[in-house]
């Protein structure tokens, strides 16, 4: 048997010398002391020098880990945060109507929001209420509002001495007090805020009117919202920058007045102090001229006499309109704030512009104005938001047939002024939003739904009026119960 010998192979001619495993080794070894002192010396400064972080062209958020290592990216963020404000002026005892209300109208925010999956966009729910109503608020509160309590804006004796001062409480509905409304612009924390009334169901997403305020009117996202813009006057081009949106008073217009009020109602605005003082100062200052008609009003200039020109529908449209000139857009009003009213002339006064659109013609040929939307008739499907004025509120259960005037003069204007079919349809919106929110609430315990068994005109009030004038309410949510239970914010 033939043993192994131990010497080494001859290496052969003309090849390299055999290397053992200890330069490998050596390597190795090398290597981890390098790695060794760079995780040691990231340690030592990684609060002044961060990770980078890779080529991200799909704007993924992604996090450094403590092993030097990317985690998965994270839940898709909303592009920003848009404030939503309601006021509070005036109260009552009775509290059924005012907690559905706020209720339900939240709810319809919610449900076009980024958190229900229907925007780009995340929300925040405001209430400012005045300081008289303060016991209301913490009503507002349980149902997932931040409540500003506030005292009036300005005080009547800080007004110049003269025709205004004596008459700004007599304006309807609520004089100078409805002007906390205007403290929404001090919430300049949020590049959106939105101002409404109460009474109103948000019906589809608002992304397109955030989207032309937020990005620049160059940008990809930009372009494209102002393209999506459903406008009262499409063919007047838009502001460079965008700082308001809203809807003119039309259905309470004269075809021969030249301005028209903001609706009071909604108001889209990029917050700012500053503007806030601009509107205080000009208040303050009280040069409005007695009467109705394009010399009257603020500074003479035709902002006055109509439905609250004293108060915020007619300081919100000679602040845009004066003092920040071509920075608003006015909306399509039959889509946007829609009120369900007539928009013609029928009288009585100056018949000779019966049937003439009651917006100002752009190019003053009266005869040819009677091309307008008439509003009582627009689909359901096309409006954006609905707000219960002209059909009344949907939990009053009555439907908007025509009153009886005491002038009879009045009668033929009257019978015009809304559409019972079309109230009804968008009376079923909204209490489709409370029979929603009910059972959100009830798959939660927190209330069981009220019975919804009322045979007043089911099909529009859904059950929810027992008769005439008889609401059925909600069962209110129990004092302890977080909202965020049902909407995460």
């Amino acid at each position: 048997m033939v043993k192994p010998s131990l010497k080494a192979s001859p290496r052969p001619r003309g090849g390299f010398p055999r290397i053992g495993i200890q330069i490998p080794l050596f390597i190795l070894l090398a290597c981890i002391l390098v790695n060794l002192v760079m995780v040691f010396w990231w340690l030592l400064h990684s609060d002044k020098q961060p990770l980078p972080v890779p080529h991200n062209p799909h704007n993924l958020i992604y996090t450094p880990n403590s092993h030097n290592q990317i985690s998965r990216p994270k839940k898709k963020q909303p592009v920003a945060t848009v404030a939503h404000v309601v006021s509070l002026i005036k109260c009552s005892k009775s509290v059924t109507g005012f907690i559905d209300s706020a209720a339900v109208f939240r709810h319809s925010i919610h449900q076009q929001s980024f958190e229900a999956g229907k925007s780009k966009y995340s929300y925040h729910m405001y209430a400012i209420v005045h300081e008289q109503c303060e016991q209301h608020g913490e009503i507002l509160k349980r149902l997932g509002y931040r409540v500003l309590l506030k005292p009036p804006l300005l005080r009547v004796e800080d007004i110049a001495e003269g025709w205004y001062r004596d008459h700004v409480e007599m304006e309807n509905c609520c004089g100078s007090a409805e002007f906390i409304k205007l403290y929404a612009y001090e919430l300049d924390d949020y590049p959106i805020v939105v101002h409404w009334d109460m009474d109103v169901a948000l019906l589809q997403p608002m992304d397109d009117i955030y989207d032309s305020m937020f990005y620049d009117k160059f940008s990809p996202e930009g372009r494209a919202a102002r393209s999506r813009l459903e406008l009262q006057h499409p063919e007047e081009p838009l502001p460079d920058k965008i700082d308001a949106f809203f809807t003119r008073d039309i259905t309470s217009a004269q075809p021969w007045e030249k301005v028209q009020g903001v609706q009071g109602g909604f108001l889209v605005a990029r917050p700012s102090k500053k503007d806030l003082q601009t509107y205080i100062d000009f208040i303050k200052g009280g040069n409005y001229t007695r009467g109705r008609g394009n010399n009257a009003g603020w500074n003479a200039m035709g902002y006055g006499g109509f439905q609250g020109a004293m108060a915020y529908q007619g300081v919100v449209a000679f602040f845009y309109d004066y003092y920040r000139p071509y920075t608003a857009v006015e909306l399509a009003l039959c889509r946007w704030n829609q009120v369900v009213a007539d928009v013609l002339w029928r009288g009585p006064a100056k018949m000779e512009h019966h049937m003439q659109c009651r917006e100002y013609p752009r190019d003053g040929n009266f005869e040819k104005n009677t091309q307008c939307e008439d509003c009582r008739l627009t689909p359901i499907e096309q409006v954006k938001s609905a707000h219960y004025t002209a059909c009344k509120k949907p939990w009053e259960c009555v439907l908007p047939h025509p009153r009886i005037p005491r002038d009879e003069k009045q009668k033929y204007r009257l019978s015009h002024l809304t559409n019972i079919t079309t109230c009804g349809m968008l009376f079923s919106k909204w209490f489709e939003l409370r029979r929603d929110l009910e059972r959100q609430l009830q798959q939660k315990g927190a209330v069981k739904p009220a019975v919804h068994k009322g045979e007043f005109n089911p099909d529009y009030f859904l059950g929810y009026c027992s008769q005439a004038g008889r609401y059925i309410p909600m069962n209110p949510p129990p004092d302890g119960f977080d909202m965020k239970e049902i909407y995460g914010i």
